[in-house]
């Protein structure tokens, strides 16, 4: 960011020196090469030349190291903001069988507390299932690192040698990519699951050969508890090529999926191979949903022992056997809305079983000393919405923005995990202080009762600060002093000077005065360039404007949350909606239609789970605004709640490329 205003600079500077600038300074600021050495032969070799034409103008001189200088502090802010951030992927084997899974490790690291979420790309020759998360962040001294890493599973669909690509990501402006990581698969061997299938020629057995189901473990079930979706793959025949899976719409649910696995079991009397898919489901409004058919693509055997004379053996052998398409029932499931008895007051949605726990990072403090309070919430559960407890008012200590922390499993047949919260407090007076009143609030749908977890107060120990060191807030309190006369007055003694005999190019103020104007100027150069750049690009200017937009719509559907206005504030949520993504795309937002939308975010690579909520936000809003019908204040705040996560969410993926 600070190389544009660097070349700005050294351009006037060129000018000056009637373009006699030295080759030196000219790579420096356009090559790569930014380090001691390169900034030692800029400043030498760029006065020489300097002085070449100004040799005995000693005020001219002066001004073009006070140019130099800010160079300098240019090029030593851009290091000082810029932040370390790490990216590494991993697998467990670089060569496996074709009915084996490959695990992928990617591990994001950084000084840094809002790390982003990584969303895998489709992998050619592969499908991916995300097997957990787990997430560390630390504070130290007021810095604050952490390290997310992501599991995956890659599930090969063909043998032969293939390359993970690169995966990139942006994070504030810079993009950071992994290695590309090579792995073979080969064939399964003959001890493998494959090898399990019927052999050629094997005479049928009474039921069926192949065939898929799909069920959930509940019909019936509160928002945001967990439902477990299961898809089986039941077959004992043999298959000419890995199935092709077509997952069913979950549109109305937040979705967690999990690693496919293969085993053998009795159904109805005959032995099976099985490969069994999990999804976890946490619906996000009551209703009644139906999840879609998944459908299951696949090649097997088209023989039979009554071919075996027939010339027709020998077709069906070395044919490529019979495509079969497999489709399952829909399944219906009941959400109901969490109740209103009972509901705790610090209650922001949460559903499951719920620990908490807290603990400081000493025991010990003086005043104004940064003390780190961790506040983990764990159990199982959607972990993902867990939000931030509110912590109390404690007037003996100032707090400070908190960072979070999220760890996720899904290998116990349901999410669990933990979120944990840091936040950085500092006591402002000394004495023995005790933190009371941290809690959280769930709603457990076994005990069908909402749960409010209490902790016992956190004791700290603070003593008084560094001599001279005066405590924040130390005034004594309104009533314990009262104010008798003003019969004191304070003498204000005269200010000292200080004559200052050095250059006076040397005194810092004047250097400060100097700079002032130079970073005015180049202020001036880049709105000037920013506002010509945007008045000729009109897709620029709709894309950097789409989010402003879509705020004024939100903001006008909140002063529209009322029953009486309804189909006004739906109306703003759909337009907040579709006109940011068009906006985004440089499209037209009449003709956004839902399959529209969801081609236009499937190529820009947003994840089907979100495409799948704009879709289902975008039909309530039309359903509201063409049936009117009565809805309540909740149920609009949380569309309005859902509408703006969407925006911040498509504003992270939508990024001009």
């Amino acid at each position: 960011m600070f190389k544009p205003l660097t070349k700005y600079l050294l351009k006037s500077v060129e000018k000056t020196l009637s373009g006699r600038l030295c080759l030196s300074a000219k790579a420096f600021v356009e090559g790569e090469e930014c380090n001691d050495e390169a900034i030692s032969r800029f400043m030498t070799e760029s006065q020489d030349c300097f002085t070449l034409r100004v040799r005995n103008d000693r005020a001219l001189l002066r001004v073009f190291h006070l140019t130099l200088l800010s160079l300098l502090l240019l090029f030593a802010c851009g290091g000082v903001f810029a932040q370390d951030i790490a990216v590494t992927a991993s697998v467990n084997s670089n060569v496996i069988a074709i009915n084996e899974q490959l695990e992928l490790n990617i591990i994001i690291s950084g000084n840094a507390s809002d790390l982003p979420n990584l969303e895998l790309p489709q992998i050619a020759n592969f499908t991916a299932y995300s097997a957990g998360r787990s997430q560390n962040t630390s504070i130290i001294n007021g810095q604050v690192s952490s390290s997310v890493a992501f599991r995956y599973a890659l599930v090969p669909q063909n043998t032969g040698k293939f390359t993970i690509p690169a995966l990139s990501f942006q994070y504030k402006n810079n993009t950071y990519a992994t290695q590309p990581v090579n792995v073979e698969v080969v064939a399964a061997s003959s001890s493998g699951p494959q090898a399990a299938n019927a052999a050629p020629g094997a005479a049928r057995r009474n039921g069926k050969d192949i065939f898929i189901t799909a069920s959930v473990d509940k019909t019936s079930a509160y928002v945001n508890e967990q439902i477990t979706y299961t898809f089986k793959f039941f077959r004992r025949i043999r298959l000419l090529s890995n199935p092709q899976y077509s997952p069913p719409d979950f549109s109305g649910f937040w979705t967690e999926d999990t690693p496919p696995k293969n085993y053998f079991a009795a159904y109805e009397g005959s032995q099976y191979q099985i490969s069994e898919i999990k999804i976890f489901l946490f619906a996000t409004k009551p209703g009644k949903f139906t999840i879609s058919p998944a459908t299951l693509q696949c090649s097997v055997e088209d023989f039979s022992p009554a071919d075996i004379s027939a010339d027709s053996f020998f077709m069906n052998f070395f044919s490529g056997g019979k495509a079969q398409t497999l489709r399952t029932n829909p399944v219906t499931v009941s959400i109901k809305p969490l109740p209103e008895n009972g509901r705790p007051d610090d209650f922001t949605g949460s559903v499951g079983r719920y620990e908490l726990s807290a603990e400081l990072d000493r025991k010990t403090a003086a005043v104004n000393d940064p003390v780190t309070l961790s506040l983990k919430v764990s159990g199982s559960g959607n972990i993902k919405t867990i939000s931030e407890p509110k912590l109390p008012s404690w007037p003996d200590f100032r707090k400070y923005e908190t960072v979070s922390s999220l760890n996720i499993a899904k290998d116990k047949g349901e999410v669990s995990g933990s979120k944990t919260f840091k936040t950085v407090i500092v006591p402002m007076t000394p004495g023995d202080k005790n933190l009371s009143g941290l809690s959280f609030s769930f709603f457990d749908p076994a005990k069908n009762k909402y749960i409010k977890l209490r902790l016992p107060a956190l004791s700290l120990s603070v003593k008084p600060g560094a001599p001279g060191q005066a405590p924040q807030n130390s005034q004594p309190a309104e009533s314990t002093v009262k104010l008798v006369n003003r019969d004191i007055r304070y003498l204000k003694t005269p200010a000292k000077w200080h004559e200052y005999s050095g250059p006076l190019y040397k005194n810092p103020w004047f250097i400060i005065l100097n700079i002032l104007p130079l970073l005015g100027l180049a202020a001036a150069f880049f709105t000037a360039s920013y506002r010509d750049k945007l008045s000729g690009d009109t897709a620029l200017a709709r894309h950097l404007g789409a989010s402003a937009a879509a705020r004024k719509y939100l903001k006008q559907a909140a002063s529209l949350l009322s029953e009486d206005k309804s189909g006004e504030f739906y109306c703003a949520i759909s337009r907040a909606l579709l006109e940011y993504i068009a906006d985004k795309t440089n499209l037209s937002a009449e003709g956004l239609t839902g399959a529209a939308i969801t081609d236009i975010l499937s190529k820009r690579n947003i994840s089907a789970e979100t495409i799948n909520i704009i879709i289902t936000v975008l039909g309530e809003c039309d359903l509201v605004r063409f049936s009117p019908s009565r809805v309540s204040l909740e149920t609009m705040s949380k569309t309005y709640e859902s509408a703006g996560r969407l925006i911040d969410m498509l504003e992270k993926g939508l990024k001009k490329k």
